[in-house]
C-alpha cells in the first residue's frame, strides 16, 4: 500500500466552469431559465466542498432542462449531464458517471463542436475513463481538450489537464516528470484556491512516492489549510488519509494513528466515503504490528457492504492488504476473492497505457509547447513588423510633410535622422527575432541539434546534391545502448544532462562537413554528404562508439553507455529519405540483435532477412487464436528417490505450412513484435489449469521472458491465472534468466519482490551462462537455481572447470537454503555424478521428452516410482 490509496489525478479538485447558457437575442430569460441558472450555478458552488449534493442538484437541472422549450433546451441537458457526471466521478461512481456524459457528449460535437461545453465533456470522459483504469482512453482525451481550451485561451481549463498528466506520470512511476507538469500547471494559471489545494495535494502523493516523506507531509499540510479556508470537510478528510498514509510509511505510527483516529471520528456526512481508506491504512498498521486481530477488524470494516467484483480503483491497494490479511488467518476464499479483485484493478491495460503511451501523450504535449513557444515567437515578429511598418509610414509622412509645409531644412533633417535610427533598430529587431524564430522550429530544444524536421532537409539535399555530382552520401543512425537505465536510476534531469554531453561529443564528430542530429529519445543521426568509401565510414562509426562508450561524469557519478551505429550510403541504399533512413534502420537493427556496440553496413540480404521475419510474425499473430500454440511438460524428479516432483511448461508452435518453430525463433520474434505478454499470459492460465489437476505435492514451473518481467501487467495476470484457476500459489515456479537483471533495475526488483508476496517461488535458469552474479540471488530470494546441460556434459566428460562451477554453485545454493537442478540429464553415468555433486533434482529426457498434458494414467509415478524413461 505504498502506493497512494487515493491517485485520482487531480480529479477530485478539478472544478471547470461551464459557458452561459445564452437566452435568445432580444428577449428576457424565462422562469424556466432562471431556475435552471439557479440550479446549475448551486451545482457548481458545491461541487468541490459536497459532491453529493451537487449531484442532486445537477440531477434538478437536467429535470428543469428537459421541460425548456426553447432552442438551447439540448445544451441545457447537456449541462446538467456534465455536471452529473462530474459529481458521480468525484464520488467515485464512474460506471454511473459513463452513459450520461457520453449523451452529452454526443449533444456537445453536434451543436457546440469546439466550445468549452465540448472541451469540458471530453475532459470530464477523459477522468471517468481513468478511473476505471483506462488510462489508454483517457490520454488522448485529455491532449483532445487541452487543445479546444488552448484556442479558447482557457488558462484554467489547462492548467487542471496539465495537472491530470502529471497524476499519470506519477502513476506511471515517472515522478520528475510529474513534477514538471505540476510546476508547469502552476505557471500556466496562478493563484486559484481550488487548483492550489490540488497542486499541494498532487505534489504531496508524488513526493510520497519518491520516499520523500517529509517534503510530502508538508504539502498535504499547505493543502489541509486551504481546504480548511474553504471550510470542506470533504477536502480535509480526503487530505488527512494521505497525513495519515505518509506518517506510516514515514516510521511515524504515533502521528499516523492520531490522524486515523481524527479521520474516523470526523469521515460523517457527506466526508463519510473517506472512512473506508482510513481503515484501510488502519489495517495496514495493525498488520505491521503483528496485530492480525486488530488488522482483520479494520479491513472488515474497509470493505463493509463493497461488492469485491466491483470496488473502484482507490481500493485497489486495499485489496492487497486484505489480502495478506486472510492469507496469513488462514481465510484463503477470501484472500482468493480479494487476489482477483485486485487484479481486475491492476489489469494490464490501465498498467501496459501508464507505462507506454504516457511517453506518447507527453511527447504531444511537449510538442504543444513547443509550438506554443514558436507561435509567441511568431506573435512577436508579427508585432515587431508592425512597428516597423509605422516606422517607415512616418519617415514618408515627415518627408511629405517638410515639402508642402517648407518646415526648415535642419529640422526636417533631425526628425529624419531620428526615424531612419528607429526603423533601423526595428529591423534589426525583427531580423533577430525571424532568426529566433527559425531556429527553435528546426532544433531540438534541449541539446540544440538539428530536429526531425531539420533532418529530412538534411537528408534531401545529401541525395540531390550526390545525385548531380555522381557522388556519395551517407546516412548513420545512432541509438544508445543502456539509455533508459540512465532514467530510470539517476531520474530524467541526469538523462537530460547526458543527452547534451552526447549531443555536443556527435557536433565535434560531424565537424563543418557533416550534420549532426537528434531525432528523439536517446536516438541520433550524422549525415555525411559527399561521403568517403565505405571504410572509412566505418572508422567513422566506431570513432562515434568509442566516444559516447566512454564515462560519462553525470552528478558527480560516472555513467557509460553504449551506442549501435547502422549506415546506409545514397544513392546506392535508398535514392529518397524514406529508403534510406529504412535501410539505416535495418543495419541499426541488425547491429543490435549481434550484441550493439557496433557499427553495420546495409546490404540487401537484411531485407530478405526482415521479410522472413515480418512473416513470421504475421503468421505468430495469428497463431494464438487459431490454436497453434500449446504446451509441452518436462518431469523434474528428485535426485535422490526420482520421483516426479515437478514439470516444466515448455512452449511449442505447429506452423500449418512450415511445421513445429523452434522457440528459440519465434519467442524472439514475439517479443519484438509486442506479442510475448499476450502469449505469456495465455501460457500462465493454460498452465495453472492443467496443473489444478495434478496431485498436491506436483509443482508447476513456468518460463519468463525478462520483457514481461520489465512490463506492467505480469503480476495482474498471475493474479489472475491464480484466481481463475484456483492453483496454489506455492505449487508454482516463475523461472527467468540472469538476463532479467541487465535492465529496469527498479522495477525488475518491484515485479519480482510482489511475485514473491504472492507466495510463488522464483527459479533462476541458466546459472552460470551469463553474468553469473552473486548479487542477483541475494536480490530476488529465489528457491531454485537451474544449472546449465553445457556444464553437466562437460564435467561428465571430465573438465575440472565445469566440476569446479558445479560444486561452487551446489555449495553456495546449500548455504543459501535454494534447491539446484541439474538439466539435460540424458545418461546414468550424469545422474551419478550430479548426486555426488549434491544437486538435488533432475530434469532431461532420461526421464522424460516435453510431451502433452501428464495422463492419469501415469499418476502412480509421481508417488513413488523411478521416472526413468523406456530405452
Amino acid at each position: 500500500m505504498k502506493r497512494a490509496i487515493l491517485s485520482l489525478y487531480a480529479l477530485v479538485f478539478a472544478v471547470a466552469g461551464i459557458s452561459p447558457v445564452v437566452a435568445a437575442p432580444n428577449s428576457s430569460p424565462t422562469s424556466l431559465q432562471k431556475k435552471f441558472d439557479a440550479a446549475i450555478a448551486d451545482t457548481k458552488s458545491s461541487m468541490m466542498t459536497n459532491p453529493e449534493g451537487a449531484l442532486v442538484t445537477a440531477k434538478s437541472a437536467e429535470r428543469i432542462a428537459r421541460s425548456m422549450q426553447d432552442n438551447n433546451a439540448d445544451i441545457s441537458v447537456a449541462t446538467s449531464q456534465w455536471l452529473e457526471g462530474e459529481a458521480l466521478s468525484r464520488l467515485n461512481r464512474p460506471d454511473e458517471a459513463v452513459p450520461i456524459n457520453k449523451a452529452a457528449l454526443s449533444v456537445a460535437i453536434q451543436k457546440q463542436s469546439g466550445s468549452k461545453l465540448h472541451a469540458d465533456l471530453v475532459k470530464s470522459s477523459a477522468i471517468i475513463a481513468a478511473k476505471s483504469g483506462h488510462v489508454q482512453e483517457a490520454l488522448p482525451k485529455l491532449h483532445q481538450a487541452f487543445s479546444i481550451y488552448q484556442k479558447l485561451g482557457d488558462t484554467r481549463s489547462q492548467a487542471i489537464i496539465l495537472q491530470n498528466l502529471g497524476g499519470i506520470y506519477n502513476d506511471a512511476r515517472d515522478y520528475p516528470r510529474a513534477l514538471q507538469y505540476y510546476e508547469q500547471a502552476r505557471n500556466v494559471h496562478k493563484d486559484d484556491v481550488s487548483l492550489n489545494v490540488a497542486l499541494h495535494n498532487n505534489r504531496g502523493n508524488t513526493l510520497k512516492e519518491m520516499g520523500k516523506y517529509p517534503e510530502a507531509a508538508s504539502e498535504f499540510r499547505e493543502a489541509m489549510q486551504v481546504a480548511k479556508a474553504m471550510d470542506s470537510p470533504f477536502l480535509e478528510m480526503q487530505i488527512l488519509s494521505n497525513i495519515a498514509l505518509v506518517a506510516q510509511l514515514d516510521g511515524r505510527v504515533a502521528d499516523a494513528q492520531q490522524s486515523l483516529a481524527t479521520g474516523i471520528r470526523q469521515s460523517v456526512g457527506d466526508a463519510a466515503e473517506w472512512r473506508p481508506y482510513f481503515y484501510g491504512i488502519g489495517a495496514k498498521i495493525a498488520f505491521e504490528k503483528g496485530d492480525l486481530a486488530g488488522a482483520k477488524t479494520f479491513i472488515d470494516q474497509a470493505f463493509s457492504g463493497v461488492d469485491l467484483k466491483s470496488s473502484t480503483a482507490p481500493m485497489r491497494d486495499m485489496h492487497e492488504t486484505a489480502y495478506k490479511i486472510y492469507q496469513r488467518l488462514g481465510q484463503f476464499d477470501l484472500a482468493l476473492a480479494h487476489l482477483e479483485a485486485f487484479k481486475r484493478l491492476d489489469d494490464d491495460g490501465l498498467e501496459l497505457a501508464a507505462s507506454t503511451n504516457n511517453a506518447l501523450i507527453g511527447a504531444q504535449f511537449d510538442i504543444a509547447n513547443q509550438r506554443t513557444h514558436i507561435a509567441k515567437l511568431e506573435a512577436q515578429k508579427v508585432q515587431r513588423e508592425l512597428v516597423l511598418a509605422r516606422s517607415e509610414t512616418r519617415i514618408r509622412g515627415l518627408t511629405q510633410y517638410a515639402v508642402l509645409g517648407s518646415i526648415a531644412a535642419a529640422s526636417v533633417i533631425i526628425a529624419m535622422m531620428f526615424a531612419a535610427a528607429a526603423s533601423r533598430r526595428r529591423r534589426r529587431e525583427v531580423s533577430a527575432a525571424n532568426v529566433q524564430l527559425t531556429y527553435a522550429a528546426s532544433h531540438d530544444l534541449l541539446t540544440g541539434l538539428a530536429n526531425r524536421f531539420q533532418f529530412r532537409k538534411l537528408v534531401e539535399d545529401a541525395l540531390t546534391v550526390a545525385a548531380e555530382q555522381d557522388q556519395r552520401c551517407a546516412l548513420l543512425l545512432i541509438d544508445l545502448d543502456r539509455f533508459k537505465w540512465v532514467n530510470d536510476t539517476m531520474g530524467h534531469n541526469a538523462g537530460d544532462e547526458l543527452l547534451c554531453q552526447i549531443a555536443n561529443s556527435l557536433r565535434k564528430i560531424a565537424g563543418d562537413h557533416s550534420h549532426a542530429v537528434r531525432l528523439g529519445g536517446d536516438e541520433f543521426a550524422i549525415v555525411v554528404p559527399g561521403a568517403p568509401n565505405d571504410a572509412e565510414l566505418l572508422d567513422l562509426a566506431n570513432i562515434i562508439i568509442g566516444q559516447l562508450s566512454q564515462p560519462h561524469d553525470i552528478e558527480g557519478a560516472h555513467i557509460a553507455v553504449g551506442a549501435t551505429v547502422g549506415i546506409a550510403v545514397g544513392p546506392h541504399d535508398g535514392t529518397c529519405v524514406k529508403d534510406l533512413t529504412r535501410n539505416a534502420d535495418l543495419a541499426l537493427y541488425n547491429g543490435k540483435a549481434a550484441g550493439r556496440n557496433r557499427a553495420i553496413r546495409f546490404v540487401r540480404a537484411m531485407e530478405e532477412i526482415v521479410d522472413e521475419r515480418r512473416a513470421l510474425e504475421a503468421d505468430l499473430r495469428d497463431a494464438l487464436e487459431k490454436g497453434q500454440l500449446s504446451l509441452a511438460y518436462q518431469s523434474i524428479v528428485d535426485a535422490r528417490s526420482e520421483i516426479i516432483v515437478g514439470y516444466e511448461a515448455l512452449l511449442r508452435w505447429k506452423h500449418p505450412v512450415r511445421g513445429n518453430i523452434s522457440p528459440a525463433i519465434f519467442v524472439p520474434i514475439a517479443e519484438e513484435a509486442g506479442l510475448i505478454n499476450e502469449i505469456g499470459n495465455w501460457v500462465l492460465h493454460t498452465a495453472c489449469v492443467e496443473a489444478k489437476k495434478w496431485p498436491d505435492h506436483v509443482r508447476l514451473a513456468v518460463n519468463l521472458s525478462s520483457l514481461q518481467v520489465e512490463g506492467q501487467g505480469l503480476v495482474a495476470c498471475l493474479i489472475n491465472a491464480l484466481a481463475s484457476s484456483g492453483f496454489e500459489p506455492a505449487r508454482l515456479e516463475l523461472e527467468v534468466t540472469e538476463s532479467v537483471f541487465l535492465r529496469e533495475e527498479n522495477k525488475t526488483d518491484e515485479t519480482l519482490a510482489r511475485i514473491r508476496a504472492i507466495g510463488v517461488s522464483l527459479v533462476l535458469d541458466d546459472f552460470g551462462t551469463g553474468y553469473s552474479s552473486l548479487g542477483y540471488l541475494r536480490r530476488a530470494s529465489f528457491s531454485t537455481i537451474k544449472i546449465d546441460r553445457n556444464f553437466v556434459k562437460s564435467a561428465t566428460a571430465g573438465s575440472k572447470d565445469s566440476l569446479a562451477i558445479i560444486r561452487a554453485i551446489v555449495s553456495m545454493a546449500h548455504d543459501l537454503g535454494m534447491k539446484t537442478t541439474a538439466e539435460g540429464i540424458e545418461a546414468n553415468e550424469e545422474v551419478t555424478l550430479m548426486r555426488e555433486l549434491g544437486c538435488t533434482q533432475l530434469q532431461g529426457y532420461l526421464y522424460s521428452r516435453p510431451s502433452s498434458v501428464p495422463s492419469e494414467s501415469t499418476s502412480d509415478m509421481w508417488f513413488g516410482e523411478s521416472r526413468r524413461a523406456a530405452g
